[in-house]
């Protein structure tokens, strides 16, 4: 997975692309919490691949566990549809999903 970081004022836009595979979950949850805890963070994913739906539900289940916590303020923006399908299934109130980047800097 590469990781390209842009700051716009206080809120730092992570985008995601290649691979995420089930088993990086941890290192990533461990990564975000050194870097963004405490910040306004927007995930772009447009460029993401998943491995199945389990590293999906694994990446989606560790930024809700932080949003709830209050450890960061994380949105999610350029979601494809098969992914947001899934997360629709899955158990993560705390994240807020935005069609591309710009409405989830709007939405803070």
């Amino acid at each position: 997975m590469e990781v390209k970081l842009v700051l716009d004022g206080d809120i730092t836009i992570v985008s995601l692309s290649g691979r995420i595979e089930i088993e990086k979950t941890q290192m990533f949850k461990s990564a975000v919490l050194s870097n963004f805890s405490d910040r306004k963070v927007v995930f772009c994913m447009k460029n993401l691949n998943f491995v199945g739906s389990s590293g999906i539900q694994s990446f989606f289940g560790v930024l809700n566990e932080l949003n709830a916590a209050k450890k960061l303020n994380a949105k999610i923006a350029g979601l494809n549809p098969d992914f947001q399908r899934l997360l629709s299934f899955s158990e993560c109130a705390a994240l807020e999903v935005h069609e591309n980047v710009e409405g989830a800097l709007q939405s803070f």
